[in-house]
């Protein structure tokens, strides 16, 4: 071969996936060493709780951790739900002072296949619908019907009014970690929780934290498309000039522990990605690096990686080498053997998850007839607490 065709070979070979992989591993390594710690502050009381409930009574998994919070916690569901829930729901309401809210707008949130969707508008607009017109407190907590945290609320949204925040994210820890596929799920959320040492505005809808008029604002503005809707939520926060930040407060949620229902749930996952970082290009601007990586790396770069791994060879061999070394260093603190698989599902989620999300993104978008077009007001500077 000429230099100038190993010149080619090397670009295109080994180069191109290497700087893919330190481009795709840089920010966690990043996140890994930095972040200011935030201030904490005495306990604040002045809270309601919101826990959107639909589908099943099963599904409200909390209710034990709920019941400390009383009345201040607002069961919020859907007006398409059977006798057999309301009355169920009623019970339970009834036995721990909780308040219910059924929301007349919302018809219902249930798939075809009889379990809670994993599209549509029923969740966001509960939440929506709730904050109009029943929440009076100047704070409020949203957290799924089966997360946990190990301190009370009160020290969360003390932590958010002595730093000053709007809106705000919290770590989430994996509760059942037995098997491998929620080991490795473990593995994957810690490297997440510490992006958003650096991105706070990825929040999660299984918890957030959020003073009431800043999250009503933001809620009147979302596309109300489910996935993707909670880092939507973060950020419209940033773009209408809330202090958005990102508070050390643990909350304990389950993943999927098989196969079947991981595959459910990262299917519509991927799919809100690709809602996010290829359909709402526009907020490159704000977000560049984060919408590069996810737009351009992620999405355009697929291809380059398929063709990487169909000529294997010195290029495939950096790659995981490169891949293996940021892996542990990230994980460096929790290490075991299980580290040894972490490269073989993420290049599983890359490869097979990234395209299929695209295909799904479609799916839910010609369904539900929402695009999930996210649109940004003009920035301003609201008054905080």
């Amino acid at each position: 071969m000429t230099p100038v065709s190993w010149s080619v070979f090397a670009l295109s070979f080994l180069i191109i996936p290497v700087i893919w992989v330190l481009i795709d591993r840089s920010p966690t390594l990043v996140a890994a060493f930095g972040g200011r710690k935030p201030a904490v502050g005495p306990a604040v009381e002045d809270f309601e709780v919101l826990v959107p409930i639909y589908g099943s009574v099963t599904y409200l998994e909390n209710v034990q951790y709920l019941r400390q919070y009383g009345d201040r916690v607002l069961l919020c569901t859907t007006n398409g739900e059977s006798p057999e829930f309301y009355r169920e729901l009623a019970a339970i309401a009834d036995q721990y002072g909780f308040r219910i809210f059924r929301a007349a707008a919302v018809a219902g949130g249930i798939g075809a296949d009889g379990k809670r969707a994993t599209s549509g508008a029923a969740r966001d607009m509960l939440v929506r619908e709730a904050l109009e017109h029943q929440v009076r407190a100047p704070y409020v907590v949203c957290i799924d019907a089966d997360s946990i945290t190990d301190q009370p609320f009160g020290v969360l949204v003390g932590m958010l009014a002595a730093n000053g925040y709007d809106f705000a994210s919290v770590p989430l820890v994996p509760t059942n970690t037995r098997s491998v596929l929620a080991r490795l799920q473990a593995y994957e959320y810690r490297s997440a929780m510490k992006l958003r040492l650096i991105a706070p505005w990825q929040v999660s809808g299984a918890c957030h934290v959020a003073r009431a008029e800043a999250h009503r604002e933001v809620m009147r503005r979302h596309s109300l498309f489910f996935q993707g809707n909670d880092v939507e939520a973060g950020l419209l926060a940033k773009a209408l000039g809330y202090r958005v930040g990102h508070l050390p407060f643990a909350v304990r949620t389950a993943v999927p522990d098989t196969l079947k229902s991981w595959y459910r749930q990262r299917l519509a996952w991927s799919g809100g990605e690709f809602r996010l970082f290829v359909m709402n290009l526009h907020l490159l601007a704000r977000h560049p690096f984060f919408w590069i990586y996810g737009a351009i790396v992620t999405t355009v770069g697929l291809p380059f990686r398929w063709i990487t791994l169909a000529t294997g060879g010195w290029a495939l061999l950096a790659i995981f080498t490169l891949h293996a070394i940021a892996t542990v260093i990230v994980h460096w603190r929790v290490r075991s053997p299980m580290l040894a698989l972490l490269p073989l599902y993420s290049l599983f989620n890359s490869l097979v998850m990234t395209p299929l999300g695209a295909v799904w993104y479609v799916r839910m978008a010609i369904a539900d007839r929402n695009a999930g077009f996210i649109r940004t007001a003009r920035p301003r500077v609201p008054a905080t607490a």
